[in-house]
């Protein structure tokens, strides 16, 4: 497996206390890469509350939906992107075999997430975090 877009990948993403530098490690999701950097979306494993309303941005991935990714539960958040260097210092297993790829999206899913961020950024793009690199 490689870091391409639709790959899920450990990514050290970038805090809000500093959020040009690599933080705490996390499972993200790769919407573009153009080498030698590549756009990552947050990911974390809460729990999103059934009677809450998912905001535009956000995608939840229940129990079979995400096994069927090599994952527990997750919820994606479109709207929290990090661009990051391809480089060891963002990627700690990208020497290691595999580069820290848990999996590679269907096209089916890629296509589905594509849209969901191009829309967000077309109608909602003040919802929009944006770390990393500049």
């Amino acid at each position: 497996m490689s870091i391409v877009e639709g790959a899920f990948v450990k990514v050290l993403f970038p805090t809000h206390e500093k959020p040009r530098e690599p933080g705490l490690l996390h499972i993200c999701y790769c919407l573009g890469v153009a080498p030698p950097v590549a756009l990552v979306a947050y990911t974390a494993t809460t729990f999103w509350p059934a009677d809450l309303p998912v905001p535009p941005g956000i995608r939840i991935f229940g129990r079979q939906e995400a096994a069927t990714l090599n994952q527990a539960p997750f919820v994606l958040h479109l709207n929290r992107l990090a661009k990051i260097a391809l480089t060891e210092r963002w990627l700690p297993d990208l020497y290691r075999p595999g580069q820290g790829v848990v999996c590679i999206a269907p096209p089916q899913l890629r296509d589905e997430l594509f849209q969901a961020s191009q829309e967000l950024m077309r109608r909602r793009r003040e919802l929009t975090q944006k770390l990393g690199i500049p």
